[in-house]
């Protein structure tokens, strides 16, 4: 019997609960467009001239998702901070959003600190911790969500909260346009794909753990585009934390001005690396021959190249597809490796060491 197919190894495997929250995206989903649209905000923060989001790792998939997926939408400029100190142009009239799973990341609490000192529109999602303390004493809105749907404690197993948190918050100051049919239809849509991806499931008829076994033994390199940029974000970070494996990506038109030159050596790549394009027929038509010239590319140099194509039927739901699969992907890849996927021992002992 393969690893993939053994469901009582898998259980054994899975201590951490990675694969339940994984499982969960729609109920995660579902919570938080609900409830953060219940969040009581001034009107005031209907009216920034810029959007500034601020997060780490996992909690900033949501601000990298909106960015691409409505950067020809929102009229207003949108920068996202990853780091412990506000641009100098931040002043009164731009809306800061705050995303920090834990409530606790330094470089957010650090440039959150900031912002309060110029009385900014501040905003906050988070599951509690410092921030969540931090905004309220400062009579500032903070969306703060019930963690049930992610038992793992993870904060990248619990993005249904984080992205459809902030999506639900924006939506409700008037910066983008998104309908509950869309959103519900996205929901409906991601309930249906558990089955396929389910650990039930045999290697034989399962894409993610097909998948999985394709990446076992290479070094993973994501190609995408547009208005997927963020999800594809999105789902190199759990191949590093969830799989234990080292990924990256790369963003077209822009690669095809670098990446190609770099495919002949070292000699050991076509044994090492490959790429995974992930295609939408939402493209626009210049970025569908990029793809498909890109790949005709990355095959001439003899790496190997697979494939996700994404098949529901708006934007939205096309970034929620592709991070439900890259996340079961992620979970089975860590199986192969039969590591628990929720264990991050090496961040651990770097937090440890930086206190």
């Amino acid at each position: 019997m393969h690893l993939l197919d053994d469901t009582k190894k898998i259980d054994q495997l899975n201590t951490g609960f990675s694969y339940d929250s994984i499982y969960s995206l729609p109920d995660q989903c579902a919570y938080a467009w609900n409830s953060a649209q219940e969040l009581e905000i001034p009107s005031s923060y209907s009216h920034a001239s810029s959007i500034l989001f601020c997060g780490m790792g996992g909690s900033s998939y949501g601000a990298r998702i909106i960015k691409s997926l409505y950067s020809d939408k929102i009229s207003i400029p949108i920068d996202i901070v990853s780091d412990y100190h506000l641009p100098k142009y931040i002043r009164k009239n731009v809306l800061i959003v705050a995303a920090s799973y834990s409530g606790n990341t330094e470089e957010t609490i650090s440039c959150i600190k900031e912002a309060l000192q110029f009385d900014s529109e501040v905003i906050g999602i988070s599951n509690g911790g410092e921030l969540f303390k931090l905004l309220k004493s400062a009579d500032k809105p903070v969306y703060k969500f019930d963690a049930e749907f992610n038992p793992s404690k993870q904060p990248r197993l619990g993005q249904g909260y984080m992205q459809m948190g902030q999506i639900a918050i924006l939506k409700k100051l008037n910066y983008i346009e998104v309908s509950d049919k869309d959103v519900q239809d996205t929901i409906t849509f991601l309930k249906s794909r558990n089955s396929l991806h389910s650990k039930q499931v045999r290697l034989t008829g399962s894409p993610a753990k097909q998948y999985a076994t394709f990446f076992e033994n290479r070094i993973i390199n994501i190609i995408g585009a547009g208005f997927l940029e963020g999800a594809i974000h999105a789902i190199r970070n759990p191949f590093n934390e969830t799989s234990k494996h080292f990924a990256n990506y790369f963003i077209l038109p822009e690669a095809n001005h670098h990446l190609m030159e770099g495919l002949s050596f070292p000699k050991g790549n076509k044994d090492n690396l490959c790429f995974l394009m992930i295609n939408s027929p939402l493209y626009e038509e210049k970025i569908k021959k990029r793809m498909e010239l890109t790949k005709e590319v990355i095959q001439k140099n003899n790496i190997p190249v697979f494939e996700i194509n994404l098949v529901s039927k708006t934007k939205l739901a096309q970034i929620f597809e592709l991070i439900q699969l890259g996340s079961f992907i992620t979970f089975y890849l860590g199986m192969l490796h039969q590591i628990n996927p929720a264990d991050i021992p090496w961040v651990n002992y770097f937090k440890e060491k930086l206190k």
